[in-house]
């Protein structure tokens, strides 16, 4: 018998949930769905088992889909994913591409779509005997700058944090752009601003979460999210320049 691939489905409206779990038994391999109502839940859930696709509106109770997906990027590399939407915009469209490997599907939901979708990214496409495997795209590609360009194109205003073995950096957002950046080491020392923006950005692994945090912060970075990107991208690849 087949292995089970596990779905996780974050959607708090019940008829769409009905909906999608009712399209997804046309699907031609076995399956486990899971379901959240919210981000929440869904962060308890993929931190807790292996995800292989994950379903995911935008519109959640609790938060912004896409910025999920940002989060489960790191805590499950291996999963692809399909974002619903009823607001199909360019600049979600946009920020649904700089993930990568996600299908952006809008509502109301056709249910050949949604299944064609999670077939393909599932890897169940039908192929010729001569053909090699499916390769099956997945989320590890998201990068550090990839989640701080989604968040500054959503317009967000917020906090996120980086954690790796060598500390833990937090971004601060105000209506998409970088307004302030820390970050702590392993041995306490911190640093602030575009410095530790810098540093944050050159981070290759490790977990994001949003941070709740009411308190005001200083403002110390005031150039706008896209040339303080291209700023930092360019000298990155300075410094690589310099030391290959």
């Amino acid at each position: 018998m087949s292995q089970s691939v596990t779905i996780l489905l974050v959607e708090d409206i019940s008829t769409v949930q009905f909906f999608v779990r009712n399209a997804l038994t046309a699907l031609p391999k076995p399956y486990q769905l899971v379901t959240a109502l919210s981000m929440s839940e869904a962060r308890s859930i993929i931190t807790d088992q292996p995800i292989d696709l994950l379903i995911v509106d935008i519109g959640l109770p609790d938060g912004d889909g896409i910025d999920f997906l940002c989060e489960a990027a790191m805590l499950q590399p291996q999963a692809t994913a399909i974002i619903i939407t009823a607001s199909p915009s360019d600049a979600n469209r946009a920020r649904a591409e700089q993930l990568g490997v996600v299908q952006l599907l809008s509502k109301p939901l056709q249910r050949e779509k949604l299944v064609a979708a999670a077939v393909k990214l599932l890897g169940w496409d039908e192929q010729r005997k001569d053909e090699a495997p499916n390769f099956r795209a997945t989320l590890s590609g998201l990068t550090t700058m990839d989640i701080i360009q989604l968040k500054c194109m959503s317009g967000a205003t917020g906090i996120i944090e980086f954690t790796n073995a060598h500390g833990s950096g937090r971004v601060h957002f105000e209506k998409g752009d970088v307004i302030h950046a820390t970050v702590r080491d392993a041995e306490g020392n911190t640093k602030i601003g575009y410095e530790a923006f810098e540093e944050v950005v050159g981070w290759q692994s490790g977990r994001v979460a949003e941070v709740h945090d009411q308190a005001p912060c200083p403002r110390t970075i005031r150039t706008g999210w896209q040339s303080l990107l291209l700023e930092v991208a360019q000298s990155r690849d300075e410094i690589q320049g310099r030391a290959a």
